[in-house]
């Protein structure tokens, strides 16, 4: 008699969500540095879909989608630089504190192009990274 052992079904959603955030965050990358307002625009709505970071004014995600409501893709480069910089400075803020959940990847490790995604709203904060 064996035990099967079956993944927790909030983790693999959660990694699904992370995946697909990780995906909008390089669509809106892409699509900044190309000039590409529109997809821009489309990219930034998946991405703050339920992040109420992108309804705060003062937020650097804020900034962003307010830059590009108004079209402005020059502002919206300088705005993700910002919510880029923010979250690579709340991440090494947590380096060496001692609260680190084993088996997953110590911060230093995750690409900086997906920090963002993990550092305000509910998409992210808790993903499980022993599953």
């Amino acid at each position: 008699m064996g035990m099967a052992i079956s993944p927790d079904s909030s983790a693999v959603g959660g990694a699904r969500i992370w995946q697909q955030q990780k995906s909008n965050f390089s669509q809106l990358s892409s699509a900044l540095k190309t000039d590409n307002l529109g997809a821009a625009q489309q990219a930034f709505k998946s991405l703050s879909a339920n992040n109420p970071a992108a309804s705060d004014p003062n937020s650097p995600m804020g900034k962003l989608g307010a830059a590009l409501r108004s079209g402005n893709v020059n502002e919206a480069r300088h705005a993700f630089a910002a919510m880029q910089a923010s979250a690579t400075s709340q991440v090494s803020s947590t380096q060496g504190t001692g609260h680190h959940h084993g088996g997953g990847m110590p911060p230093a490790s995750i690409p900086t192009a997906t920090l963002p995604l993990a550092t305000s709203g509910p998409v992210g904060t808790n993903v499980n990274t022993t599953a």
